[in-house]
């Protein structure tokens, strides 16, 4: 995660593990994380081609002008990056870790808005991990969008938790030369 309010938020998420693997929702106070809840949000996976709003904050409802409530994560991307989000999104609750994208938000006259958009595994009321616990980071001013909602958000950068092969089984990574491997071609 590179932005400070990404990172702050990971702090925040860590310390409310309390030790076991994933906090439950009911341990993530807002007031803890005021000055971020313009961008939090907050997902229910359904299933693996569901992960619906349970939250979005306002500044967030506010890029894309419209109302997230109950809608799909997943309806924001489109093709391949769609793929690739939801593989990211499931790897983060099945594995229990942290993962993040950068994108591009883009309006329809053209502008362009990089962001950060960071996702931690939350416990539901069954105890089981079936929730999202997100930040969707703006990395450069806002301003172009006043009155221009956001209609596609493109895929830059994975950065998938840390579990080597679990979204890509068979994939490694040379640490001497940091050339990426098909295991079996090795």
């Amino acid at each position: 995660m590179r932005h400070a309010q990404s990172k702050a938020l990971h702090a925040y998420w860590q310390t409310r593990r309390q030790g076991g693997a994933a906090p439950h929702r009911a341990d993530i106070e807002p007031q803890d994380i005021a000055g971020l809840l313009g961008y939090v949000f907050i997902l229910w996976r359904a299933d693996p081609q569901h992960h619906i709003f349970r939250l979005a904050g306002t500044h967030l409802c506010d890029l894309y002008q419209r109302e997230f409530r109950e809608q799909n994560f997943l309806s924001l991307w489109r093709g391949h990056d769609r793929t690739h989000v939801q593989a990211v999104l499931e790897a983060s609750i099945t594995g229990c870790a942290p993962a993040s994208v950068i994108a591009r938000a883009n309006s329809l006259d053209m502008h362009q808005l990089p962001v950060e958009i960071s996702f931690l595994p939350l416990r539901g009321p069954s105890c089981t991990i079936d929730r999202t616990l997100g930040l969707f980071q703006p990395l450069d001013t806002t301003d172009a969008f006043k009155g221009r909602p956001v209609v596609r958000t493109s895929l830059r950068e994975i950065h998938p938790p840390a579990m080597p092969g679990h979204i890509f089984p068979g994939l490694a990574v040379d640490d001497r030369s940091g050339v990426k491997k098909v295991a079996n071609d090795q």
